[in-house]
């Protein structure tokens, strides 16, 4: 058996109705045994590794009523991203295992934990920090279901997010995050954005900056004044607060 101690799990199954993943867990201990398993009714011998897992996010402790705030990746997500849920003739909690000298598979799998990490983790930005206001953008992302990236490759450079319509499609909107350095390098990566893709290039920095900002674009960047969008990182964390608020809202009206 491959799996060791301090392995990822990523725990899949049904409840309440949805099929998804629901935890992400570490691998406590594995060992082989020859004991019946008396729930497995068709094979009470089943298979003889047995394993003891943690979870890890979103709940450092299982309890089956904590299901009910935890936002799960659904079936039909991962389909998205490459991941196959095998059909079971009876449902029950399942164990993907992915080696990760499998590229491809690898990548689909950290994505997954991305993804479940941003649908269910709170920031709380207190300073202008360029890692949380982008991960705070990919969320706002995950919310409305724009399929963001972060890191997105443009030739030999990286927009720091991007979203896009679908999981395929070309980015339609590119996030910039610039606390303090050089402006005129972010302005030009998003345009840059705009030309290939015809991307909304948005510009997030501080208050300081916004207007060197405006006056590249009122200059170098005159062209393209109508499509810049420029904000500040209060701005992004106002619009994320609300998001999360409106989510927290309806789930506990039960409407999603």
């Amino acid at each position: 058996m491959k799996l060791e101690a301090g392995d990822d799990i990523l725990l899949y199954g049904e409840y309440r109705g949805v099929k998804g993943i629901w935890i992400l867990c570490t691998l406590l201990e594995k060992r082989e045994s020859r004991e019946p398993v008396r729930y497995w009714k068709l094979n009470p011998t089943g298979y003889p590794w047995q394993i003891k897992l943690a979870p890890v996010f979103p709940i450092d402790k299982f309890q089956r009523e904590k299901l009910d705030y935890i936002e799960p990746i659904r079936k039909d997500e991962l389909a998205s991203l490459g991941i196959k849920i095998f059909r079971q003739k009876f449902d029950r909690w399942s164990i993907i295992l992915v080696d990760e000298n499998i590229q491809g598979q690898y990548n689909a799998v950290k994505k997954t934990i991305d993804i479940l990490r941003a649908k269910n983790e709170r920031i709380v930005v207190q300073k202008p920090d360029h890692d949380l206001i982008k991960k705070i953008v990919y969320q706002i992302g995950e919310i409305q279901n724009r399929f963001p990236a972060t890191e997105y490759t443009i030739e030999n450079k990286r927009i720091d997010v991007i979203w896009r319509r679908t999981p395929k499609s070309m980015p339609s909107v590119a996030f910039e995050v610039q606390i303090g350095g050089n402006i005129f390098e972010a302005l030009s990566k998003l345009k840059h954005a705009f030309d290939l893709w015809n991307s909304i290039p948005v510009l997030v920095t501080t208050n300081d900056q916004i207007e060197e900002a405006k006056r590249w674009i009122e200059g170098s960047f005159h062209e393209l004044k109508h499509v810049f969008r420029i904000l500040s990182w209060q701005d992004v964390t106002e619009f994320y607060e609300v998001k999360q608020k409106a989510k927290d809202f309806e789930k506990r009206l039960g409407i999603v």
